[in-house]
């Protein structure tokens, strides 16, 4: 399925994955969902139609279709978990749901529907315009199609449509024994922690009135709340204490389970699922905290990426990812630069694995900005991540941008109102941007006062016509550190190198040359006891839509493995690197 764990109990669900009919023909939106061309071809979904050679170059609309049957009349809910970037569905000829965003769900509920066949027709749109996020120049490929999977479940007259589960530890003094945070309890270990829980439920409601009991369970405890729910639908709430937690930590990753649950006249007749851990974040000085104590954020870009599926990546894909940066001594992902597929959140929340999340903003101005269509789509593709994700441990900061005009008002109005809205939608995790102004000498970084940690972007020795050196980013890091009382990740730096290619003289573009830079720059970002950390970029060569710099197979070759994964003499270098490192610490 399309997480790690099922995700109802009661509903009865399936994927609608599998072979869809498929057209790039008629283009005029208003000749469809009529007769679908008898001659279509088909594709599977998910699936990212630049991925399949005979669509590897085609940019703009494409037309999807599919049957589905139904035993007997019910209520459908389906849900699409990604269609890149624009997408228009229709369900037996009638419009349903319009969505802009290639990497946010979303899903409409279609009432009583009759037994038997129902057709499904999608309009999907992978061409960028100035009304898009990301815009045309967006530096990675604009994969087009179904990309994530499509699920199909029935729903009764009532049902749970979304829930939030937030908490604070406190230690658990029960026992009377004096000891409090910090403290110890009386057989001498640490005392235990009680989770003070609040769920707010949203419940749908197809019908009249009704009775409904509301009922949440982590792990073995749960709260119960008897409720009327209008027509339509609202809103429960429900505090309770969750005793004797065990903390999420890096090194030991404990999930607990949630269930939210309806119930009517002692029965079960709807639940969701998700996981959870408990765990704490904050900053202090130039340290980002998990639990109290500094973290070094020791990670690595991530694009959803890969020559045979595009961005549909299946599991095994993500497992070995994972794996080989696991391997490389790393702890912390950035999905760059858009959300990336829940399952591999999943992942890294059983694994201990850091993650930073990030929305497509990248290189907007105030321009740009000044447009309230884009700036509204970057609000709501930020709302609809956070409602996502908002409930995997490892998800530790929310990204707002990533090398915009920083040093400009509008920009930093636009900032102001991102991370306001962050703030508002989920105030537990931390909240950034990267910035590359002190690397491009644009003028004072306008934007970081509204963030608790600053991602800072660099690339000398790459950009630049000079080998790289260390006195380069030791210069970079003081100068940064200068300017921001904060703590600094230091979110890219990295050098391509095209995969295979060695030179004596270690020119660019080789792999001698990319092993060069990171022999000179890891050892500097490791030595200095003020960097919060960094992710290298990136993991894996990925493909990029329109190149103006001139990269050799119109590719991002700053992979440390090539784009099946193959590692490349840098992966080696930087999993050295960091061994030495962990040994010394």
């Amino acid at each position: 399925m399309h997480r790690r764990f099922e995700t109802t109990t009661t509903r009865r669900q399936r994927t609608l994955d599998g072979t869809w009919e498929f057209t790039t023909e008629p283009t005029d939106e208003d000749s469809m969902p009529g007769a679908f061309p008898a001659d279509a071809d088909t594709v599977p979904v998910p699936c990212a139609w630049n991925a399949l050679p005979e669509y590897y170059d085609h940019h703009g609309p494409a037309w999807y279709r599919r049957t589905f049957s139904l035993p007997e009349s019910d209520s459908v809910r389906v849900r699409f978990l990604a269609v890149s970037h624009e997408a228009t569905v229709y369900l037996d000829g009638e419009e349903q749901v319009e969505h802009s965003g290639g990497y946010t769900p979303f899903e409409f509920v279609a009432e009583d529907l009759a037994a038997g066949e129902h057709e499904l027709v999608v309009r999907a749109v992978n061409g960028r315009s100035e009304t898009t996020i990301p815009l045309p120049e967006t530096d990675w490929f604009d994969y087009g199609g179904i990309t994530r999977e499509v699920i199909l479940e029935t729903v009764s007259d009532t049902f749970v449509e979304e829930f939030d589960l937030r908490y604070d530890l406190e230690a658990d003094d029960s026992n009377g024994d004096g000891a409090g945070e910090g403290g110890s309890s009386g057989d001498g270990g640490d005392p235990e922690e009680t989770a003070r829980i609040r769920a707010d439920v949203e419940v749908a409601n197809l019908a009249g009135d009704a009775k409904r009991t509301v009922a949440v369970t982590v792990g073995e405890t749960t709260a119960r709340e008897t409720v009327t729910v209008p027509a339509g639908g609202g809103t429960c709430s429900l505090e309770f204490d969750v005793p004797s937690v065990d903390r999420w930590t890096l090194e030991e990753p404990t999930l607990s389970d949630v269930r939210v649950a309806l119930e009517a006249d002692d029965e079960v007749v709807d639940d969701r699922r998700d996981r959870i851990g408990f765990r704490e974040l904050a900053v202090d000085g130039r340290d980002v905290l998990l639990n109290g104590e500094p973290v070094d954020l020791r990670g690595v870009n991530r694009h959803e990426d890969h020559p045979e599926w595009g961005a549909a990546q299946p599991l095994r894909v993500m497992r070995e990812d994972l794996a080989r940066i696991r391997e490389a001594g790393m702890n912390c992902v950035r999905a760059s630069h858009y959300p990336n597929h829940p399952r591999f959140l999943d992942l890294c929340d059983e694994a201990g694995v850091l993650v930073i999340e990030e929305i497509p903003y990248w290189h907007f101005d105030a321009e740009d900005f000044a447009r309230e269509d884009l700036l509204e789509r970057g609000v709501t593709t930020l709302e609809e991540m956070i409602s996502r994700d908002r409930h995997h441990p490892s998800v530790f900061a929310w990204s707002l941008t990533n090398e915009c005009a920083n040093e400009q008002e509008g920009v930093a109005e636009a900032t102001e109102r991102l991370a306001t809205t962050a703030r508002d939608v989920d105030d537990s995790r931390l909240v950034t941007l990267a910035s590359y102004n002190e690397w491009v000498d644009r003028g004072e970084d306008r934007c970081l006062e509204h963030c608790d940690f600053a991602c800072v972007n660099g690339y000398y020795g790459w950009y630049t016509d000079e080998r790289v050196t260390a006195d380069q980013w030791t210069g970079f890091l003081e100068r940064v550190k200068a300017d921001h009382e904060m703590p600094i990740v230091v979110s890219e730096f990295g050098a391509g190198a095209v995969e295979g290619e060695r030179t004596w003289e270690r020119g660019k573009w080789s792999e001698t040359y990319q092993t060069e830079f990171f022999e000179t720059v890891l050892p500097v970002l490791l030595a200095d006891d003020d960097l919060a950390g960094f992710t290298v970029w990136q993991f894996c060569d990925t493909r990029t839509s329109r190149d103006p710099m001139g990269r050799p197979k119109s590719k991002n070759n700053k992979g440390i493995v090539g784009e099946y994964r193959r590692p490349k003499a840098a992966y080696g270098t930087v999993r050295r690197l960091l061994s030495d490192a962990e040994t010394d610490a």
